[in-house]
């Protein structure tokens, strides 16, 4: 095997190796962490409710279901989340505005909880 003049005998089998899955068409395994992917956004309704100054209850219930809910907790019914928002010890307002929601309704990420509960961040501009 040539070695090329411009890394060295052991710097080119270190790169040999690192791309050795690579030639052989191996899967490419991705160098992010799972907590650094951003969170889906799902479907951005067509008409955006006017904005309002959130009250400070608000900014305290976003807070929470931000803390408590993950990614890995949706899809999920309000009943599933009522569970979750139950053994995390989070204001019983806060579970009982979520227990109040249609339990046919399957929300695919905290944001679209905080719409239904009209609790959701005035737009930015």
């Amino acid at each position: 095997m040539e070695h090329s003049a411009k890394h060295g005998r052991l710097t080119d089998e270190q790169l040999k190796h690192e791309t050795e899955p690579i030639e052989r068409g191996a899967p490419q395994r991705s160098h992010t962490e799972e907590w650094r992917e951003v969170e889906p956004v799902g479907r951005i309704p067509a008409e955006r409710p006017e904005s309002v100054d959130p009250t400070e209850q608000d900014i305290g219930l976003r807070a929470e279901l931000a803390r408590v809910l993950t990614r890995d907790d949706f899809p999920a019914t309000p009943d599933e989340l009522t569970v979750k928002l139950d053994d995390a010890d989070v204001p019983a307002e806060l579970v009982g505005r979520v227990a109040a929601l249609s339990s046919e309704q399957r929300f695919q990420s905290a944001h679209e909880v905080m719409v239904a509960l009209g609790i959701n961040a005035p737009e930015q501009r």
